[in-house]
Formats: C-alpha cells, sequence, structure tokens
C-alpha cells in the first residue's frame, strides 16, 4: 500500500483527492487546518493540523515511511493577490521550500507532486496551450506559481523526483467563494430563494478553460504514479467556455431568470480574454482525460 502525504487536504481539492486515493487503495497522511464537519474524516488515515508556514514544523512526521508527496497547500484565489503580493509570493514559496527542506534534513527522497497553474500562462499564445507555450504571469498569483516550478526544478537538481502540474479552472461541489462558479452558483440559489432580487457580476465575457475538481484529483493521482520526473502536465478540458454561459446555464437548471447587474469593483486589473489548453501530454504519459461535463459539473454544484 502506497503511503501519500496530502498538504492542504482540507482545501477544496483536498477531500475529493482522499476519495480518489482510498478508491485505488492507498495509506493517506494528511496536514492542514482544522478539519470542518463535511470532511471524510473515515477517509483518512492519519492527519495533523500544521502551519506549513513554520520551518520545521514537519519535524515530528516520519518522513521516510512516505512513498510521495501531493503539494496542495497555497493560497488558490487570484482576486486578493493584487491587493497583497507579498503574502501570495511569501506563502506559496515558503510553504513548498519549508517542504523539501524538511525531506533533506530527515534524509528522505519521496516522489513530490507539485501544483503550479495554467494561469501563468500568456494570453497572446496560440490556443490551444501547450506545455510549451510562452509564459506571462499576469497576476501575483500567477507570479508566485512560476517561482514555485523555479524553486521545484532546484530541488530536482538536489536529487528528488518532482513532477509538475499546471491545472486550468478546476470547479465542482464543495468550492468555497471568491471564484466565479461558487460565487455566481451561491446567487442564483439565493435568487430562487426569493433572498436577493438581482446576480451581481464582474467581467463575464472571459472564456476559461474549467475541469471537474474529481478529474483534477484523478490527474493528480495518475502524476503520481506515472508522471516524470522534472516533466510538467498541463490538466484541462481542452474546450473554454466564457462566465456568461455558465450564468446562464446555472439560471437554466434552477428554472429562473434573474436581473443581472455588473458591478466594476468586481473587474480585475488584467483579465485574459480566453484561455484554453491542450491536455495531449498528460494523456500520453498517464492515460488521463476528462470525464465528467461541464454541464454534470453545474448540476452537482448547485445540488
Amino acid at each position: 500500500m502506497k503511503r501519500i502525504l496530502i498538504t492542504g487536504v482540507n482545501g477544496f481539492v483536498g477531500p475529493h483527492l482522499v476519495s480518489e486515493l482510498k478508491k485505488n487503495d492507498y495509506y493517506i497522511i494528511g496536514v492542514g487546518g482544522k478539519l470542518g464537519s463535511e470532511f471524510p474524516v473515515e477517509e483518512i488515515d492519519e492527519y495533523f493540523v500544521l502551519d506549513l508556514m513554520k520551518k520545521n514544523i514537519l519535524k515530528n512526521i516520519d518522513l521516510s515511511k512516505l512513498d510521495g508527496i501531493i503539494h496542495l497547500a497555497g493560497l488558490a484565489a487570484v482576486g486578493p493577490s493584487f491587493v497583497d503580493p507579498m503574502k501570495y509570493i511569501n506563502t506559496n514559496i515558503g510553504l513548498e521550500v519549508n517542504i523539501f527542506e524538511a525531506c533533506i534534513k530527515q534524509k528522505v527522497r519521496p516522489k513530490i507532486v507539485i501544483v503550479s497553474s495554467g494561469s501563468i500562462y500568456s494570453s497572446k499564445n496560440k490556443m490551444p496551450i501547450n506545455e510549451n507555450s510562452h509564459i506571462s504571469p499576469t497576476s501575483p498569483y500567477a507570479v508566485s506559481k512560476t517561482a514555485q516550478e523555479i524553486m521545484a526544478s532546484y530541488y530536482e537538481n538536489l536529487g528528488f523526483d518532482v513532477v509538475i502540474a499546471r491545472p486550468f479552472n478546476h470547479i465542482g461541489p464543495g468550492q468555497g467563494l471568491g471564484f466565479i462558479v461558487p460565487d455566481l452558483a451561491k446567487q442564483i440559489i439565493d435568487f430562487s430563494n426569493g433572498n436577493v432580487d438581482k446576480v451581481i457580476v464582474g467581467n463575464l465575457d472571459s472564456q476559461r478553460d474549467y475541469t471537474d475538481v474529481r478529474d483534477i484529483s484523478k490527474a493528480y493521482r495518475l502524476l503520481y504514479e506515472k508522471g516524470k520526473s522534472g516533466e510538467v502536465y498541463n490538466i484541462c478540458s481542452g474546450s473554454a467556455i466564457s462566465g456568461n454561459k455558465i450564468l446562464n446555464d446555472l439560471m437554466k437548471i434552477k428554472g429562473i431568470r434573474a436581473e443581472v447587474k455588473l458591478d466594476e469593483s468586481k473587474l480585475r486589473p488584467s483579465d485574459n480574454p480566453i484561455i484554453v489548453g491542450d491536455y495531449s501530454k498528460i494523456m500520453k504519459d498517464t492515460g488521463w482525460q476528462p470525464e465528467i461535463s461541464i454541464e454534470q459539473t453545474l448540476k452537482d454544484i448547485l445540488s
């Protein structure tokens, strides 16, 4: 039985990744904050409430028993990164460095999957974007993810087996507010319940490549199992959909038609018009491809 440590397991992706790994007979050690009542506690084997920003915080976990680490922990919302860029740089890089350094102190080299982001690519790239496409971060969040990749390359040079995942936008049940789809879904639910009389939005013209979080979780497992050290892999659906289409689909599912009002304070300093990825590399190396449709994902979010 493979033993995997998941950082940030109490976040959006964590519970889905736990379920994916347990279905495939993994022993799971989780690290994160305090667990909520909705977390599938019965599926996790060991859990540690730890602040990974603290140096040497992993010293009491025997990392020699690990086969691998899937590093989910970090700040993920793009919008707030414009307000506090340094927080994103310090946190997302610092967490990763502390994990690698803990492994070095314990003289172990587990295989590590580092979660970067498809947001690091330039919007000027020819679509769809592949792993060789030009990188040009347009947010402090994306800068922090680019830096994480560079740090991972450094540690790979020190003998670590490191795989880089570049997930594009992922959505699904359990995603917190602060992201376009759950924000829209909450307003649609509130409208249908008579709690609000309109839906407030930012820019919904941009088209993004959305993948269900359960498909993303399967990709992380397969990258741990089959991903090649030093390689980067896009995880995406291969198609783009606008915020307007998502909003209309959500209203259609709920059987409502709401007034929509633009809130300019929700507009970002930089918003790429269209982003769509190419997942052929991960499919070639691991056999992964997206399976859950956007329509099913939106239904599950509203249920």
